[in-house]
């Protein structure tokens, strides 16, 4: 579901990124500081359904996610189809599984294709946007970032404590000039379905996003955005 959202932003065709606000304490994220809890992933395969919730409650495409961990790497593999979008893509992504540091990202039959390799010092690999010739990105960084595709992975390993906030930097093929600011918020406590959740509110550029993150597990129980003013879309998985 974490790197499904991203291809959504594309889909629903959200336009750049731009800089966050956040409040002088907030935890400052890089990939690798060890700030991150993740020993709750676990390689499976699992199936979402994409639906719109407003202005209209309507099913409008299916996920399958196949997540597997080997030598200490973990690999996620996102199928999604949004017919409504024109969109059926394929999304692979790799990263450290103790620190979600980020190795590569491979994209196809998207909105935008990529390949991408993540270093210390940057991002280097190839972007092809619609109709549109392929382009090199060359991304030199004082830090390492975070591949956007992981957000919800991130979200998911913050500190679970209300009124938390961080901030990372990270890497979407909408902006490869420059990273843009990801910054998370932990609200309250909440009920969802008789399980109690921890609502994660995150800027992602223009969008504000919401994971809502089972607490004794940290699964992650549904994803809601508003890519565009009126439209809410769900990600949850498929009953």
């Amino acid at each position: 579901m974490r790197s499904l959202l991203t291809l959504l932003l594309l889909a629903f065709a959200v336009g750049g990124a731009t800089a966050q606000d956040a409040p002088a304490d907030t935890l400052v994220l890089t990939p690798g500081d060890g700030m991150l809890t993740t020993d709750w992933l676990e390689a499976g395969t699992e199936s979402f359904t994409v639906r719109l919730v407003a202005p209209m409650r309507q099913n409008v495409g299916t996920a399958t996610e196949t997540l597997t961990i080997e030598d200490g790497v973990v690999t996620r593999v996102t199928e999604i189809s949004v017919p409504m979008q024109g969109l059926a893509q394929t999304d692979s992504i790799a990263a450290d599984a103790a620190t979600l540091v980020p190795r590569t990202h491979n994209s196809m039959g998207g909105p935008i294709e990529v390949s991408l390799e993540f270093m210390s010092e940057g991002v280097v690999g190839m972007v092809t946007p619609p109709e549109g010739d392929a382009t090199t990105v060359t991304l030199m960084t004082d830090a390492p970032v975070f591949d956007s595709a992981w957000a919800g992975e991130v979200a998911q390993s913050l500190p679970l404590i209300e009124g938390t906030v961080a901030r990372m930097q990270a890497f979407t093929a909408q902006s490869p000039d420059a990273p843009i600011d990801v910054v998370y918020t932990v609200g309250a406590q909440e009920t969802m379905d008789e399980r109690t959740v921890w609502p994660v509110s995150t800027e992602m550029g223009p969008v504000t996003m919401t994971y809502y993150v089972e607490a004794e597990t940290r699964e992650l129980l549904k994803t809601q955005f508003s890519p565009q003013p009126g439209v809410t879309v769900e990600i949850a998985p498929a009953e």
